[in-house]
């Protein structure tokens, strides 16, 4: 699973939502530099030559991050899991003298631009060593695969039915709903934590061991929802008897635990209301898949908030730019983001995606073409 803002939203009592701080805000910066560092061969300094033959030389992409490097040490938290080109860096840079290095507030000196490019040396030298590159081309690879399977899942979908009726549901638990004063006391703790995260990086006491999580949602309380909403489709034809095909994400909110969001495509010959829809899953979740305990958010009827990314409701065989659309949404299941993970326990499944019944065979059946209105007509 990888980090975005759900891992610091809070929904509060008052209907509200808290934004805490996620204290990995440098992770971006970071991972650039790392890849720089890895896939790259700049030092601190570029050289070039200027008309008149002159030789120069000019800060490169690499040595500005120089005046970063402390602030990315602060992305660290054992509450995730790492790249390992992060968690590379985490360990380096505890290693080696420019953790005491403070640049000057402006330009840089000597003494920082040698230190900068002996630290960027080292770690060059130990990538080798270790075959840093395949570690992170293993962890980048199941992200890939899902993101190569949502693309093919969209394609399949349309030859499935030429018209989809596209609905998202997310779905939430009561009990991870906090008063304004639990979530005062739950930013005071953060703040704590996260300075006995740093004080162990620097210490190097097992910064790879990430924390149990205790969100006030377990991961098995959301995976049981999820197995017994889709095994109960079979036997709900009043609902899910027009459905395609289906993905699902579980995703991780800091202290608040687990929650799920849903895509569902249904059959657009027989599903019109998208809207309605929507809504009659989420209330069958809400009031029997968990029993009251959960409340949900109808993202169909929220088209103002995606703009011009909206990409539900209808949608046909022939629309390539609400297809388009629809694919790039389907891709937030399965974030490409990289950097970052919340992985509760090896081997856990937290995404999927997949087709309700088995395509029936059609004997000679002929082919859709598109009218001169864009109406769907056989061939003669």
């Amino acid at each position: 699973m990888t980090v975005d803002l759900n891992m610091c939203i809070l929904h509060g009592t008052d209907g509200r939502r808290y934004i805490l701080p996620s204290y990995i805000e440098g992770i971006y910066g970071a991972m650039n530099f790392m890849r720089k560092v890895i896939y790259e061969k700049e030092l601190f300094g570029t050289a070039y030559k200027t008309i008149s033959g002159r030789e120069m030389t000019t800060t490169s992409s690499l040595g500005k991050h120089l005046k970063f490097l402390c602030s990315y040490k602060r992305v660290f938290s054992k509450d995730y899991k790492f790249s390992p080109l992060i968690e590379f860096f985490f360990e380096e840079y505890r290693k080696h003298p420019i953790k005491n290095y403070l640049p000057p507030l402006h330009g840089y000196d000597l003494e920082g631009v040698a230190m900068f490019d002996d630290f960027v040396a080292t770690m060059r030298k130990t990538a080798l060593k270790i075959n840093l590159k395949k570690y992170v081309a293993d962890w980048e690879s199941k992200p890939k695969k899902n993101s190569k399977r949502l693309i093919e899942f969209e394609k399949l979908l349309f030859d499935r039915t030429a018209r989809v009726m596209a609905v998202r549901l997310d779905l939430y638990y009561h009990k991870a709903t906090f008063t304004p004063a639990e979530i005062d006391k739950i930013m005071v703790e953060s703040a704590m934590l996260k300075e006995r995260d740093l004080a162990d990086l620097m210490a190097g006491n097992a910064i790879s061991t990430p924390r149990v999580i205790e969100g006030r949602i377990a991961l098995e309380e959301v995976q049981k929802d999820r197995k017994r909403l889709f095994t109960n489709m079979k036997g709900k034809p009043s609902l899910f008897k027009h459905l395609v095909g289906t993905v699902w994400v579980i995703e991780f909110s800091r202290t608040a635990g687990f929650h799920l969001h849903l895509f569902l495509g249904f059959d657009g010959a027989y599903v019109q209301k998208h809207e309605h829809i929507a809504q009659e899953v989420g209330e069958y979740w809400r009031d029997v898949i968990s029993q009251g305990r959960g409340y949900f958010e109808n993202c169909n009827r929220k088209k103002q908030k995606y703009g011009d990314d909206w990409a539900l409701g209808e949608i046909n065989h022939w629309d390539t730019v609400k297809r388009e659309k629809l694919r790039n949404a389907l891709q937030y299941f399965c974030k490409t983001n990289q950097m970052v993970q919340v992985i509760p326990y090896a081997g856990c499944q937290l995404f999927g995606c997949g087709f309700v019944h088995q395509q029936r065979k059609v004997r000679g059946g002929r082919p859709r073409i598109k009218s001169a209105i864009g109406a769907y007509q056989p061939r003669l």
